[in-house]
C-alpha cells in the first residue's frame, strides 16, 4: 500500500480505490488482472487489501469492480473473467462474501487505528501471472 501513501504525500488528497477485483481461474473463466489460488484465498486476498488500505490515514474507500462474473463466451470485448461476487446464475461465492461482512465489520477500527488490519497474505494463482500482485 506505500503506492497510497506515496500519492498522498505528493498531493496531499485522500485516496479513493476507484475500482479493483480479484479473479480465480476457475468455472471456465479467466483468472481477471489480481488473481488468487482459489476461492478461499480470494476471500483471504479481499481482507488483505480491503484492511490494508483502510489501516492507511489517506483511504475514503474502495470500489469492487463487478458484481456478477463476466459471461464465459466474453462480454463484448471477449474478456470474461472470474471476478464477481456471484457468478452468472447468481450463486454467490461463499468465501468472498464472508470475507467482505468479516472486513466491513472492522473498516472503522482498523482506519482509526484501533485494531491492526488483517494480515495474512493471500496465495497468488499460478495461471501465467507474471508475479505476485500481494506485496504490499
Amino acid at each position: 500500500m506505500w503506492q497510497l501513501d506515496r500519492v498522498y504525500r505528493y498531493t496531499g488528497r485522500p485516496v479513493l480505490i476507484g475500482e479493483f477485483h480479484i479473479g480465480v481461474p476457475a468455472n471456465g473463466l479467466g483468472a481477471g488482472l489480481v488473481q488468487a489460488k482459489d476461492q478461499t484465498e480470494r476471500g483471504i486476498a479481499y481482507r488483505y487489501y480491503v484492511e490494508q488500505a483502510a489501516s492507511l490515514s489517506c483511504f475514503l474507500g474502495a470500489y469492487w469492480f463487478q458484481w456478477r462474473d463476466e459471461p464465459v463466451m466474453g462480454r463484448g470485448d471477449g474478456e470474461n473473467y472470474n471476478i464477481g461476487f456471484v457468478d452468472v446464475n447468481d450463486r454467490p461465492y461463499k468465501e468472498l462474501v464472508e470475507a467482505a461482512k468479516a472486513t466491513n465489520k472492522r473498516l472503522y477500527d482498523v482506519h482509526s487505528g484501533r485494531v491492526l488490519p488483517f494480515n495474512k497474505r493471500p496465495k497468488a494463482s499460478d495461471a501465467g501471472t507474471p508475479s505476485s500482485p500481494w506485496r504490499f
